[in-house]
């Protein structure tokens, strides 16, 4: 009896498809995740008493910027990450203006039968100032613990992708300058490698040059800045 090949394209199916959209999404949650952290809505003490609960969550991390300045910031969830900043009038006096902003804020709290929390602490100060001038040590921004970590893994996972993958459209010497000196390099190599992420075609594409990795990697990293002036604004 005679075999029948089986069609090419039901040969060379694509299944790593799904698997990079869905990486490509977690960078992007992460991406968002962080720059929310880092630029957070301002709001004012009315607003911190209404997303005060009963048990006194979500933890309120508070610091005195100058003399006359006191900031608070809290997180009631993915991109709800809120901040006040109050300024004194004249120059607080004992016990300072640290204490005298969380008394005014319990007690404007109690009055509603709710608990704050306070945390005189910078969560940003432990990450160090290098951080926010290396796009590939963003991560580290990420607030909530599991995306961080999985914003990591896929981070891991592209790096190795880019090493051991068979026939890449790109050398991988390019893509470990585009993803290591911008951070947008991981959501182009997702878009771009072994095949577009939208062709559903077997067929190999055609090879890419430093130049278009360069050019797909700029426009990846315009996207990223539109999206973080976006945010900005909104929360200006």
């Amino acid at each position: 009896m005679k075999a029948t090949s089986l069609p090419s394209r039901a040969v060379r199916r694509i299944p790593d498809r799904h698997l990079r959209a869905v990486a490509l999404l977690v960078l992007l949650a992460g991406m968002l995740s962080g720059m929310s952290h880092l630029l957070p809505a301002q709001v004012g003490v009315s607003d911190l008493v209404r997303d005060a609960g009963r048990d006194g969550s979500p933890v309120v991390h508070v610091r005195q910027t100058d003399l006359l300045e006191v900031r608070a910031s809290w997180s009631t969830g993915f991109l709800g990450d809120k901040e006040v900043t109050h300024r004194f009038s004249e120059l607080p006096l004992s016990p300072g203006g640290v204490r005298i902003f969380e008394e005014t804020v319990r007690r404007e709290a109690r009055a509603q039968g709710k608990t704050v929390t306070f945390a005189e602490d910078d969560p940003l100060s432990e990450l160090g100032g290098l951080s926010a001038f290396v796009p590939v040590l963003y991560w580290r921004f990420i607030p909530q613990d599991w995306l961080r970590w999985t914003v990591l893994a896929c981070g891991l996972a592209v790096l190795a992708a880019i090493a051991f993958r068979d026939r890449p459209r790109a050398n991988p010497g390019h893509w470990y300058l585009s993803t290591l000196l911008t951070g947008a390099g991981f959501l182009t190599y997702l878009w771009c490698e072994p095949r577009p992420l939208w062709s559903r075609t077997a067929e190999d594409p055609r090879p890419l040059g430093g130049g278009r990795v360069t050019a797909y990697t700029l426009l990846t990293s315009a996207a990223v800045a539109l999206t973080i002036w976006g945010l900005a604004a909104t929360r200006a």
